[in-house]
């Protein structure tokens, strides 16, 4: 008989609590290799309940994702509402991205490239990289545009190309990060990416 969770309050929290988990799952098993059984053997929470709460293995991974991802920007947008000059939330992001300044360590950049890999065939998916690339820019170009207002930013270019420009360089050496290049740390992969972005935004480090 399925499992019929009961206590709205408490089950929410308990499958955020399991979508954490999960994030762990298949950042280590990967989107193929990840069953109901395996997230239930981290949790203990039963696979037909699994199947209650989520329907098919396949929803259950986009779910994953959307987890990760809404805690992250939410995560990010949290630090920045707190901070209000513009070259340091670049400076934040550039740490956050790549892992520098990141508790999670390297699960993140594992579930994007998983995020990734599953995109490249399923357009529901793809679908969703897309959105979340553009909450990403959104994001960054909003610290560049405001840089821009201040006078802190010289560039000419529009702030929407710029954190295009950006977004690829976070990309760009985030994953060898991710996939434990041995000549770039995270620390490097900051440094570098400070450097790169000051030089987009035309930004003179003091």
């Amino acid at each position: 008989m399925t499992e019929r969770p009961s206590g709205g309050r408490r089950i929410g929290r308990r499958k955020t609590d399991v979508l954490d988990a999960a994030c762990e799952v298949v950042a280590d098993r990967g989107v193929d290799a990840t069953r109901f059984t395996d997230v239930t053997a981290v949790t203990g929470v039963g696979a037909s309940t699994l199947q209650y709460w989520f329907g098919s293995r396949e929803d259950m991974l986009i779910a994953v994702f959307r987890h990760a991802a809404d805690k992250d920007l939410a995560d990010v947008n949290e630090h920045l509402a707190d901070e209000h000059d513009p070259w340091r939330q670049l400076v934040f992001l550039a740490g956050f991205l790549t892992g520098r300044d990141n508790e999670k360590d390297d699960v993140g950049w594992r579930l994007w490239v998983e995020w990734w890999r599953w995109a490249l065939r399923d357009d529901e998916v793809r679908a969703e990289v897309l959105h979340d690339y553009t909450r990403w820019r959104e994001l960054i170009a909003k610290s560049v545009a405001a840089g821009i207002t201040l006078r802190k930013f010289t560039t000419d270019n529009a702030p929407l190309d710029v954190a295009h420009q950006i977004l690829a360089f976070f990309d760009g050496l985030a994953l060898p990060v991710a996939l434990g290049d041995p000549t770039i740390s995270p620390q490097q992969a900051h440094r570098l990416l400070v450097d790169a972005v000051a030089r987009l935004v035309g930004y003179q480090q003091g």
